[in-house]
């Protein structure tokens, strides 16, 4: 398995996980909430519905991208009015860092969720397959362990950014109040009910 190939997935897995976006938001709100554990969980649900699309564009399934152009809309305004319910639980949660429980359940269900969301944008495989060309590897099916090897490094790179982003914000979680995390928890309900929003709007409108 070329070492080379699993760098350059790595790097496509950062790219491709840095976009701050809705989940990049929750994971810090949860992260924030309960603990950098509970964000990294949720993380990972994210980097393994990256790693799907990423290994679709890897291995070059051109019969798949077909599908997706006509069923993304659904995929899109399924994803956009979860979203929009995802804003109105975290505007109506008031979370408090003394009580707040860190289950195995409750990341679990991070985890699902975050993946369910990721996966309900379906043209994520569009980025991936832009940065392919971008980067010159555009033939990656032709050579199945070059593209294993890749879709492994997006998987860790996709990881290594959910890691540092909640050790980032677990380093800032005892520097915040209740209050605090009030105000975090409405401005992410606003950010990701206007996501949703638009998600909905692009594709009625």
């Amino acid at each position: 398995m070329p070492f080379i190939y699993i760098l350059w997935g790595i790097l496509i897995g950062l790219l491709v996980a840095a976009p701050l976006g809705p989940v990049n938001l929750i994971c810090i709100r949860r992260t924030l909430a309960y603990s950098p554990r509970n964000g990294f969980a949720v993380g990972l649900g994210a980097a393994l519905a990256d790693t799907i699309f990423g290994a679709v564009a890897a291995f070059g399934l051109s019969s798949v991208m077909g599908l997706l152009h006509q069923v993304n809309s659904w995929f899109e305004m399924i994803g956009g009015v979860i979203l929009i319910v995802v804003s109105l639980n975290l505007w109506t949660k008031h979370p408090h860092l003394s009580d707040a429980e860190d289950t195995v359940r409750d990341r679990l269900k991070g985890a699902v969720g975050a993946f369910t969301l990721t996966m309900m944008n379906p043209m994520t495989i569009l980025g991936f397959i832009a940065l392919f060309v971008a980067l010159g590897l555009r033939d990656m099916g032709q050579e199945p362990f070059n593209a294993v090897a890749i879709t492994l490094g997006i998987f860790m790179g996709s990881s290594l950014w959910w890691f540092t982003i909640t050790r980032g914000a677990g380093y800032m979680k005892n520097r915040l109040s209740d209050d605090h995390l009030l105000k975090i928890n409405r401005l992410s309900a606003v950010i990701v009910a206007l996501c949703g929003l638009w998600a909905l709007g692009k594709n009625l409108f």
